[in-house]
């Protein structure tokens, strides 16, 4: 069952008298519906129900691991021993990251083993209780790396799985233990990115930067468009998807779908090129100075074809 589908089957249930009014999804094996207080839970059958009862609760959500309750699925009053994860946000876009990362947890590998739940109640909780301001760029690098992501998935090359786990790491992929690719856009007419030094003088990684030139235009695509898309690639990679939904619960969503980028020109102006051939300085960082960064002028540089990259990819 996909996303909207779940969403468009929850707005239309009506909590009953019962405790909870759910629909099964076949397809992970999990349930979605309502308690009595209108509240979308997510539930899994306990496979230990003998163990004891575990409960946690913060604003946003509620976790009880092996409940005895009973519930109305398909009209059919059921008593069983289940673990439920409660969401308490009215808020669309809290909502659908819930019932997107909920999914996602049951169709990964992590759905098999029970006691993951309570770090999903863990992940889940710190995107609706953590808020600050996104900047416009921040969104601009989001969009460039789930670009990318689907760029090569497109053409057979699964990069999903390399990205990096946290936000303000050295690099944005990290192929193997010496490749490192790194992700530049600009919204200038000309290709200059900005560079930390180590990005381009390394002697630990061989370091490759796709460079992405992009437009605005009212009718392009946009970061909410990219998500959705990437939603439905890569459907069971919980820690995918709990990594993208870090970012953009932070971001209004009037933001999230209205700021677009015009993909005729993105698809004319992406280009990788190798770290070593782009201009900079090729003396090490002298003892005593740190974080050196600089702009730099990929216009007159060699940039490596799709297929030298894809192969430099898979190569490992």
């Amino acid at each position: 069952m996909r996303i909207n589908e779940i969403a468009s089957k929850l707005d239309s249930l009506i909590s009953e008298c019962s405790q909870y009014s759910v629909f099964f999804d076949e397809l992970d094996n999990c349930y979605f519906g309502k308690d009595k207080d209108n509240n979308i839970v997510y539930m899994l059958e306990s496979s230990s129900p003998k163990i004891p009862s575990v409960y946690q609760e913060t604003k946003s959500l509620r976790f009880v691991f092996n409940q005895n309750c009973s519930f109305s699925c398909n009209d059919v009053l059921q008593k069983k021993t289940m673990h439920i994860l409660t969401c308490k946000e009215s808020n669309f876009d809290n909502m659908t990251a819930f019932i997107r990362l909920t999914k996602s947890f049951s169709a990964s590998d992590k759905g098999i083993d029970q006691y993951y739940l309570a770090k999903l109640f863990s992940s889940v909780s710190s995107l609706f209780d953590k808020k600050r301001n996104v900047t416009e760029s921040e969104i601009q690098g989001l969009f460039s790396e789930l670009y990318t992501i689907r760029f090569f998935y497109n053409k057979g090359c699964d990069l999903a799985k390399n990205w990096q786990s946290k936000n303000k790491m050295k690099f944005d992929f990290s192929i193997d233990s010496k490749k490192r690719l790194e992700i530049k856009s600009t919204l200038k007419p000309v290709r200059i990115h900005h560079f930390r030094h180590e990005q381009l003088q390394s002697e630990l990684y061989d370091i490759k930067i796709v460079s992405i030139m992009l437009q605005k235009n009212d009718y392009g695509l946009s970061l909410g468009d990219l998500v959705n898309e990437i939603t439905e690639l890569f459907p069971d990679d919980f820690s995918l998807l709990l990594h993208i939904e870090k970012t953009i619960s932070q971001i209004d969503n009037n933001i999230m779908h209205s700021l677009k980028y015009d993909e005729t020109y993105i698809k004319n102006n992406i280009k990788v090129f190798d770290a070593k051939k782009i201009p900079h300085f090729n003396e090490k960082n002298p003892d005593g100075v740190f974080n050196a960064e600089y702009d730099c002028d990929l216009e007159t540089t060699q940039d490596l074809s799709i297929d030298e990259t894809i192969k430099w990819i898979c190569d490992n």
